[in-house]
């Protein structure tokens, strides 16, 4: 009996001490487990975090390598416009830069019968310097385009638009497409010349560009009414603003102003 009882009390020490180890080798093993998973999760974490740093990174220099690009580019522009302001200051300042000069006109008549694009022109002769024959000025009459006037045995000739001897330069439309204005027998008053892009289209206006030192830019002269391709440019018909002869012109003397008007375009077109 007494046997039996030791190995009783034997057999349930040795389970109280199995249970205390089965206990703290699962709390050994739980702790080793959750370090396990807490490693993984950091290290996952860690990758996470340097691919998004990576990829960040990456978009960050892209956003400021085109900031840069930006900032190359308007200092380039920056520099351009400061360049033609003091190119252009200069020439305003220049000793030799004129003023424009207008002088008023009077259609006195017809230069002949059933020609109703030629006028005899009077005005102050002295003031208009007749001394040169080939000398061509400009007639304008409420900032439109009238035509041009030259010397004929010391009397002013008027040739109006759509006229066979008056021609100049023009420019059509946004795109400022270049031009000459001139007559032709078939089609009446046109604008020759026009390279085939960019494209213009009836309604666009048409403009005096300066080139020829006839006209200042941007006076109106008509639109647009039909475009005719052509092999290898355009021809438009044009539709002028001013479609009756006036009593006044203002005569533009704008061939002393060439020179710089040549340089003031130059400049503004500077790229």
């Amino acid at each position: 009996m007494k046997k039996l009882f030791l190995w009783i009390l034997f057999i349930l020490i040795v389970f109280f001490l199995s249970t205390q180890v089965s206990k703290g080798l699962h709390s050994k093993l739980l702790y080793l487990s959750d370090g396990v998973k807490i490693g993984i999760l950091n290290l996952n974490q860690n990758i996470t975090n340097i691919i998004t740093r990576h990829f960040n990174q990456a978009e960050q220099i892209k956003h400021l390598t085109n900031e840069l690009k930006n900032k190359e580019s308007l200092q380039y522009s920056l520099n351009s416009l400061e360049y033609r302001y003091n190119a252009l200051l200069e020439l305003l300042q220049a000793s030799n830069f004129e003023s424009p000069n207008f002088h008023l006109v009077r259609t006195i008549s017809y230069a002949h019968l059933n020609d109703y694009t030629k006028v005899w022109l009077q005005g102050d002769n002295k003031i208009i310097s007749q001394d040169k024959e080939d000398k061509i000025f400009g007639l304008v009459i409420n900032n439109q385009v009238a035509g041009i006037a030259i010397f004929r045995n010391n009397r002013l000739m008027g040739f109006l638009n759509g006229d066979e001897q008056c021609n100049y330069s023009v420019i059509i439309g946004e795109n400022k497409a270049p031009g000459i204005a001139k007559y032709d027998i078939n089609k009446g008053f046109i604008v020759d010349y026009i390279p085939p892009y960019p494209k213009i289209k009836a309604g666009d206006v048409i403009k005096t560009s300066g080139y020829d030192g006839i006209f200042y830019p941007e006076i109106p002269i008509g639109e647009v009414q039909s475009v005719e391709e052509r092999q290898g440019y355009q021809i438009a018909i044009i539709k002028p603003f001013l479609k009756e002869i006036s009593q006044f012109y203002w005569l533009i003397n704008a061939n002393q102003e060439k020179d710089i008007q040549e340089q003031t375009d130059n400049l503004l077109n500077f790229n």
